[in-house]
């Protein structure tokens, strides 16, 4: 086994040195229903030849891979992007349910986070902290889902394929989209054909519990002109993070030692104690009617995480201590319809789009009050108070998050006539989103202390401002985008095109309502405590909304070298609105540009060898940086950190040799600042305009490296599919790599956080199929590698780093897949 290993870890050396790698893919999804990108029925119906959608894979070579990213249905190797997919089949061999798995197979991709459904995502190194809007666009089929540090979690079942877009894609995609997009795209209900399917597994962590998985999905055709298709699953994850017994004294704010509180988890302490239940399900609908077709569709999906999914290395491994109980509840509904048709010969496709969603989510906050503890007498209106019996009551402090978000989206495309020999599509967005907060870092009880003889010498007056908080939220943020678009592709030649686009857009940001503690709203002359069932009873937010108007561009050669070959070459801009910052005390902040040159070249040898690569040298503007300002409890703002560059390549290739399939992909970032980020201003809490001249006030120097992105990903596959007798049988090898990463773009703040290491895990699987079932075993990480993604804090970074925490891998991950077809 050992020298199998190394053989493998130096085949991917030599890959990913002789092959550079940017689109993954591999199998092919027959009887594919049309997609809402591709033609209405009609015209599906002259063109019989349209290749079907999927990873790829045919039995006697590697067959076409179809993606509409261009919003047009076309196979990934005409499209002059770079481009990754994982089509079903993909998706299945590596047990794909989650974002975090995929995101795996994604070389461009690297992500932050806290748990299921509150992660980051990042394309190409563009990975600094900030804005109140994502620099990645996440799409479930044509609607946008993105959210900020939040992106929802999408169940992976049922699914045709996921695309990445590194890169921003200048034209057809918008504000959420400076760096790249992720589409998730739906399996639709397909006319005319009955299919059916479950799946049922058993898993389990290697040193933590068990789970189980149940799916399923039936497609039904209704009549000649409607299907409908229905999908369902349930999941439970067994936890992996033990909360181990742990005790603090508190000294209270004061030197007096007779005035010490003593907490201790006992009541908490837990083995395994982070498990995951989520359920949910989606109704797609296909409708045709002459030349038009409706596709109807929504999702609905609820998550339940609890614990935390970060360990404290100083604990021990996969371990913390907590003092307050952790629990994320998730849920959220999205209804769209995509409409396709023909007016005139013109095509005319219409998305509309509706997303909500509720979130409770509550948090130990423990470290934040232990950090005030220790700093030492001064203190005591942080910590010391008292019931009407004269006990001291616990000063820990938790987090209590109330979070509603809505989405509204409009899309309207119109296409020229294919016979007019050549593409042209005009259109219009909007877009309106709304997140809502009513948020506590509370201290319980604190609503009922004994004014007299708490805090130092008696309080003035108490400091919950609403139910127990020591600190609230209660803001309204809203989101207005307007957009117009054009792009057009037309041939020069026989073999060489040109596509251009451009997008003008106009944002409107806004923010309303109040974030502080009681004496501000004393100041503010508002009567406390707030109403805990009413919102916004008190502002010291409402700042003259933030507008901007701008466009981005696109153009881009592709050169079809031969039927099989083409190079390309792109440039495209991408945009993030400034906006204004949530805490009143922060200035609005300015967008971010993203400005990208690429050249590619995308190869099929055969139908065995499929090769392709993208370089690319991108610079960021006016860089979104989150600040923590020290003393505003945790809380923080955006501002502008200069501007950076970024160079690097993308690579992917897939070789099929009768029964053994070897695939890998790969990507280089080299990401750094080109000029200084000067430290923050305390008197204004705006970074200082020049620190040149004073080495102590430059927080990041130019060519400091941007953080969370490692220089290198990558992950190779070798895959063997054979027959034995009538039972096909299968096995599967991947590895994943990464090199390390920085933590924070502020050098002072990495050094105190540290840097996550590379590491090297692989996954395994193997099974048989006969007729309509297959059973398959796998192992996730099999060597139980503690992989390092990310390493957080409860508060800001220098009051917190002492009680940092690691984001891991998955852990050891092993089950049994029973999947069944009709």
């Amino acid at each position: 086994m050992r020298r199998m290993l190394s053989i493998l870890g130096a085949s991917t050396v030599l890959s990913s040195m002789a092959v550079p790698m940017a689109a993954f893919a591999a199998d092919a999804a027959p009887d594919a229903a049309p997609s809402p990108e591709q033609a209405p029925p009609a015209a599906t119906a002259a063109t019989p030849a349209e290749p079907q959608s999927g990873d790829g894979q045919s039995a006697g070579g590697l067959g076409e891979i179809v993606v509409t990213a261009t919003h047009r249905a076309e196979s990934l190797q005409k499209v002059p992007i770079s481009i990754q997919a994982l089509g079903a089949e993909t998706l299945a061999q590596h047990q794909v349910t989650s974002f975090a798995d995929y995101a795996g197979l994604l070389p461009s991709v690297s992500f932050s986070g806290l748990g299921p459904g509150q992660s980051e995502v990042y394309f190409r190194g563009i990975a600094v902290d900030g804005g109140s809007l994502s620099t990645s666009g996440t799409y479930l089929d044509d609607v946008p889902i993105s959210a900020p540090a939040r992106m929802p979690e999408v169940h992976i079942y049922d699914i045709e394929r996921v695309e990445a877009l590194s890169g921003p894609q200048g034209t057809l995609y918008g504000a959420g989209s400076l760096a790249g997009t992720l589409r998730i795209i739906t399996n639709k209900a397909k006319i005319g054909k009955f299919e059916a399917g479950y799946d049922v597994q058993v898993d389990a962590y290697g040193k933590g519990q068990p789970g189980a998985m149940v799916e399923g999905f039936v497609n039904i055709p209704v009549n000649d002109n409607i299907a409908i298709r229905m999908m369902g699953f349930y999941d439970h994850e067994g936890g992996y993070i033990d909360n181990t017994h742990g005790t603090y004294t508190y000294q209270l704010g004061d030197n007096d030692p007779n005035t010490t509180y003593t907490v201790d988890n006992a009541a908490l302490v837990q083995k395994d104690y982070n498990p995951v239940d989520s359920y949910g399900g989606r109704i797609n609908m296909t409708i045709e009617a002459g030349d038009w077709a409706f596709y109807p569709s929504i999702t609905f999906q609820h998550l339940d995480a609890k614990g935390y999914f970060n360990y404290d290395p100083r604990v021990g491994d996969l371990k913390v201590h907590d003092y307050s109980p952790t629990e994320n509840i998730d849920r959220w509904l999205q209804a769209s319809l995509t409409i396709k048709g023909k007016i005139g010969d013109f095509d005319l496709v219409s998305s509309s789009g509706y997303f909500k969603r509720k979130i409770d989510n509550t948090s130990d906050y423990t470290y934040y009050s232990v950090h005030y503890d220790q700093l030492g007498p001064g203190y005591e209106n942080y910590l010391k108070f008292k019931d009407h019996n004269g006990n001291f009551i616990n000063p820990t402090q938790s987090y209590i998050g109330r979070i509603w978000q809505s989405k509204v989206t409009q899309e309207l495309r119109l296409s020229v006539p294919k016979s007019w020999g050549f593409d042209f599509t005009v259109g219009a967005f909007f877009q309106y989103q709304k997140q809502s907060n009513d948020d506590d870092y509370q201290i319980p009880g604190l609503s009922k202390i004994d004014l007299a003889t708490s805090c130092d010498n008696g309080c003035e007056w108490n400091p919950a401002i609403k139910r127990d908080g020591f600190y609230n939220v209660d803001l309204d943020q809203k989101f207005r985008d307007y957009a117009i678009f054009a792009e057009g592709t037309v041939p020069i030649t026989s073999t060489l095109k040109a596509t251009a686009g451009v997008r003008g857009f106009k944002a409107n940001n806004s923010v309303y309502g109040f974030s502080g503690v009681a004496s501000l709203a004393l100041g503010l002359g508002c009567t406390l405590p707030f109403p805990a069932d009413q919102r916004l009873t008190c502002i010291n937010n409402d700042k003259p909304h933030y507008k901007e108007t701008g466009e981005t561009h696109k153009f881009s050669l592709a050169w079809q070298v031969t039927p099989d070959k083409m190079v390309y070459a792109t440039y495209s801009t991408g945009f993030r609105p400034g906006g204004v910052n949530s805490l009143a005390e922060m200035q609005a902040y300015e967008a971010d540009r993203l400005t990208n040159y690429e050249i590619g070249f995308k190869t099929n040898w055969n139908n065995i060898l499929r090769w392709n690569a993208a370089i690319y040298y991108e610079k960021w503007t006016g860089i979104q940086y989150t600040i923590i300002p020290l003393g505003y409890f945790g809380n923080g703002g955006t501002v502008n950190a200069g501007a950076a560059r970024v160079y690097g390549i993308e690579t992917d290739f897939s070789l099929k040799l009768g029964k053994f399939t070897i695939s890998g992909s790969g990507a280089y970032n080299n990401a750094a600042l080109t000029q200084d980020f000067c430290a923050l201003d305390p008197a204004t809490l705006v970074p200082l305009s020049n620190c040149s001249d004073n080495p102590d006030a430059v927080a990041a120097a130019k060519g400091t490296r941007l953080p969370r992105q490692p220089r290198f990903k990558g992950q190779l596959t070798a895959r063997y599919d054979g027959d034995w007798g009538s039972v096909k049988d299968f096995a599967q090898l991947t590895m994943h790599a990464q090199t390390m990463s920085t933590s924070n773009l502020d050098t002072y703040k990495n050094s105190l956080l540290g840097n996550t290491p590379g590491f090297v895990s692989f996954d395994m699987s193997a099974g048989i199929s006969r007729d309509n079932w297959t059973l398959t075993a796998f192992i996730e990480n099999m060597f139980d590698r503690r992989g390092q993604l990310s390493k957080n804090t409860f508060c800001a970074i220098e009051y917190c780093s002492g009680s940092s925490r690691t984001m891991p891998i998955k852990p050891q991950y092993f089950g049994l897949k029973y999947s069944v077809r009709y």
